[in-house]
């Protein structure tokens, strides 16, 4: 039941980030947060007690906790967490990449990961591309997200091990579903900068400086 719930969420919430990512980004990307942040509260807290993943009350509590905190963060430091959601991105691609050519994981490929997340963050920050890079990282973090809840659903991800990361390494091991989440996230786009031709998302700024777009 757990897994059906979460799935259904995590399905959810990745389709919002599909097809209307840039539009309501102030809202979407704290609700990844607190998704996320609830993820990771709930697995350190069953981690540390030796339960089951939201097995307990008081694991529930850790993570709704964590996740409004994260949620928090991204809402009051918007810019912040659009800078980090480029770099995390610029990460998964890396690694997915280094997978895909037949490098495990290891130091070669944190390297290629971390390598290409800071090119995505210096890329948010310094350049005047910030709605299409919102909508090619609402995308992907859409596909990713509906594409991991159908994974736990089916018992190819541990409800408890499930995290942005985890997703990830399990689609580029597939070939599978590589393509469909390939194919989502191009989707994703492309209704994305047609039904937002003539919009322009009034709050985008950034503490550092990048110019809207």
């Amino acid at each position: 039941m757990k897994e059906v719930i979460f799935a259904l969420l995590a399905g959810g919430l990745g389709v919002l980030l599909l097809t209307a990512g840039y539009r309501f980004a102030r809202i979407l990307i704290p609700l990844w947060a607190f998704f996320a942040g609830f993820s990771v509260g709930a697995a350190v807290f069953a981690d540390a007690t030796s339960v089951g993943f939201i097995a307990t009350t008081m694991g529930i509590v850790t993570g709704l906790i964590i996740g409004f905190v994260f949620a928090l963060f991204a809402y009051f430091f918007y810019s912040l967490a659009v800078v980090l959601l480029g770099a995390t991105t610029g990460y998964w691609i890396g690694t997915a990449f280094m997978s895909w050519i037949g490098f495990s994981k290891g130091f070669l490929s944190a390297v290629v990961g971390i390598s290409l997340g800071v090119v995505f963050a210096l890329a948010t920050i310094g350049l005047n591309v910030a709605k299409y890079l919102l909508v090619a990282l609402t995308s992907m973090a859409g596909a990713v997200a509906l594409v991991g809840g159908i994974l736990v659903l089916f018992n190819k991800i541990e409800l408890s091990a499930f995290d942005y990361t985890t997703a990830s390494a399990v689609i580029s091991n597939s070939v599978l579903w590589t393509i469909v989440t390939f194919v989502l996230i191009s989707l994703g786009i492309v209704i994305q900068i047609i039904t937002t031709n003539s919009y322009v998302l009034d709050d985008w700024t950034t503490e550092y400086g990048a110019p809207k777009k």
